[in-house]
């Protein structure tokens, strides 16, 4: 399907509701894993019973990226965001009616988790589509010059809802004292809505439909190579830092469970606060895609060692503050560079292609962030920093005819 020259667009004209449906998935994201404890106290479940049904909603989102990106190449880009956003929706509405049913309607504890996993799985299905329609929709519209810098913005929103949904979430429970863990869920699954409408009245329509099915592009693809295993070693990185944090407050610095706390809290606040900073800054640095990820990949690798060596809260905390600022950069870049690398008529797959490498990456990094820890402490910091680096040399690596090769 031959898509607008991106040189005959309206620019970053009527991007803002794509700005903000990336924005409230991100904060319903969120959102449920800052209830994730009482929620699993209040239905009868374990630790690990939660951490599945979180992890059923990547899986989702690895299998279905790919579909949407073909999907978005085939009927167009807005046509995945309304249905991948209205999916999200209807998916978390069903998440927090199951949830109800179990902590105040007496649905027996595995009914509840059965019914987490699903409507968690089905989340993921649904949220695939914003990634892989949503980079699309700015390979279209800008040069590939420009792409770093819009798709940095398109990265700040969803970083921006990593920050929100805690923030939000502690609102309502401080207005509605007293509640169920599940209110500020539902309040969460309402926001798409607002965005919903306003992304089918206020983003542009993107081209016309075609019969013909496009082709699946494979991960392995040689064109999207290095950006596919930056995404994976990128997203397994930062879950790998995510999930140790607070393990090693407790453990190296020997804090309290309630300080350990405070200080794992206050590290993941910072690396999104980095993100946010690094990824609006990218726009007015003008880089190219290969020089945001060498150096943001370099950057992230030195907070991880930093992160291996810290000897007290504030020096942890800012290791992490220099590794979101890193990754700051490398997000976005990994978009870019995929886009750079195909033709217009490939963007949807491409940023499909990338998306499932992301997806696996957030599936990957916490099961081997835990593995690593128990083998020693130091340890997943030290392989995180090693990922890092080597995405810090696929940038390095990058031919420049990649990055300036032109839209067909």
């Amino acid at each position: 399907m031959p898509r607008t020259s991106p040189e005959r667009t309206a620019g970053a004209e009527g991007l803002a509701p794509l700005y903000l449906a990336n924005l409230v998935c991100s904060m319903g994201m969120m959102g449920f894993v800052v209830v994730a404890g009482p929620l699993a106290d209040s239905l009868g479940l374990q630790a690990w019973q939660i951490g599945l049904s979180a992890t059923a909603g990547g899986l989702g989102w690895v299998l279905a990226s790919q579909a949407w990106g073909r999907a978005a190449d085939r009927i167009g880009r807005k046509k995945v965001l309304v249905a991948g956003l209205a999916g999200f929706a209807a998916g978390y509405l069903a998440l927090c009616l199951a949830a109800q049913a179990g902590a105040a309607w007496g649905l027996a504890p595995l009914a509840a988790w059965g019914a987490l996993i699903a409507t968690r799985f089905a989340m993921g299905l649904a949220y695939a589509a914003l990634p892989a329609a949503g980079a699309a929709v700015i390979a279209d519209r800008f040069a590939p010059d420009a792409r770093a810098g819009q798709m940095g913005r398109l990265a700040a929103a969803q970083s921006a809802g990593l920050l929100l949904g805690p923030a939000f979430v502690g609102a309502i429970s401080s207005a509605i004292s007293g509640a169920s863990p599940v209110a500020p869920l539902f309040w969460l699954a309402l926001a798409p809505a607002p965005a919903l409408l306003f992304l089918l009245l206020r983003l542009p329509a993107d081209g016309p439909e075609t019969a013909e099915r496009p082709a699946p592009l494979s991960l392995a693809d040689p064109r999207l190579l290095r950006p596919v295993l930056a995404a994976l070693a990128t997203l397994s990185a930062v879950g790998v830092a995510q999930i140790v944090v607070g393990f090693a407050a407790l453990d190296r610095l020997a804090l309290p469970a309630p300080q350990a706390t405070r200080t794992a809290a206050l590290a993941l606040f910072c690396v999104g606060v980095a993100l946010v900073v690094a990824q609006l800054a990218i726009a007015r640095l003008g880089w190219s895609p290969r020089r945001l990820m060498g150096v943001g990949g370099g950057v992230a690798a030195l907070g991880f060692v930093f992160a291996a060596l810290a000897g007290s809260p504030a020096t942890l905390v800012a290791a992490y503050a220099v590794a979101g600022f890193g990754a700051g950069w490398v997000f976005p870049s990994i978009s870019a560079a995929a886009a750079n690398a195909v033709s217009n008529d490939e963007q949807g797959r491409a940023a499909g292609s990338v998306s499932t490498a992301m997806g696996l990456g957030a599936m990957l990094g916490p099961s081997l962030g835990g593995a690593l820890y128990a083998l020693a402490e130091p340890l997943p910091f030290l392989v995180a920093a090693l990922a890092m680096a080597a995405v810090a040399a696929a940038g390095a690596g990058m031919a420049r005819k990649d990055e300036a090769r032109p839209a067909t």
